[in-house]
């Protein structure tokens, strides 16, 4: 069935259609430091392991590994981040954050949780007392889609008049499973509000729901009598 991006992009370029590429590997790391509690008043910084201090360097750290450019189109998430005691004036004993990485290229990706996995000695050094383990949730490797079948659903769309660009996909989907038992692809569609999904602001209208169910019959039917070459 057509899906909706969960994108800007199809939004913003004003296109109707997506064909889709293939879907991104994804890597879940789950991180915990442990610190001192210390009093937030009477204990100099220099003398502090704090533990949320740790997990901040951390989520800055990412960021940099993103912005650099040295591991391709990588995509980092700090999307949950906890702190104990949790209290106003203590230093955090001990900090919990997970981290989402993507990326399309299999190297890169590996190249990201290697340099990732390195960065806590560093913050071991700086801070005596700190310790950090890293521990890995998920990890599934890019999956691009099929070529010819992607040739087939761009066709459609000019057969519709629809313009169509190719999309990689950032976020998981049963087609990625599918693939490894037959030829697929996927179609998207526009969303609304930025393409936001899996909010209730999630909305597509009426007309971008029906142009991606004209592209996937007129592919499905092409598939069913002509094949994919």
């Amino acid at each position: 069935m057509p899906h909706r991006t969960g994108c800007p992009v199809l939004a913003e370029s004003g296109v109707e259609v997506g064909v889709v590429t293939g879907v991104q590997g994804i890597s879940w790391q789950e991180i915990t430091i442990h610190g001192r509690a210390a009093h937030a008043g009477t204990t100099p910084t220099r003398l502090r392991a704090d533990a949320g201090l740790a997990a901040a360097r951390i989520t800055v750290r990412l960021r940099s590994m993103v912005d650099s450019g040295a591991y391709g189109e990588l995509r980092a998430t700090v999307g949950h981040v906890t702190v104990h005691p949790d209290l106003t004036n203590i230093v955090p004993a001990r900090a919990e954050l997970t981290v989402d990485l993507r990326n399309s290229d299999d190297a890169r990706m590996a190249r990201a949780e290697r340099d990732l996995a390195a960065y806590p000695r560093t913050l071991e050094d700086d801070s005596p007392g700190l310790t950090v383990a890293i521990r890995r949730m998920a990890r599934t490797a890019y999956v691009p889609f099929d070529e010819c079948v992607q040739k087939v659903i761009a066709q459609a769309a000019d057969d519709h008049g629809l313009e169509h660009i190719a999309l990689l996909s950032g976020a998981g989907h049963d087609a990625q499973e599918i693939a490894a038992l037959c030829p697929t692809a996927m179609v998207f569609v526009r969303g609304e509000y930025d393409g936001i999904s899996h909010n209730p602001r999630e909305y597509s209208t009426p007309e971008a729901c029906a142009h991606g169910v004209d592209v996937l019959a007129t592919a499905l039917l092409r598939l069913a009598t002509q094949g994919s070459s």
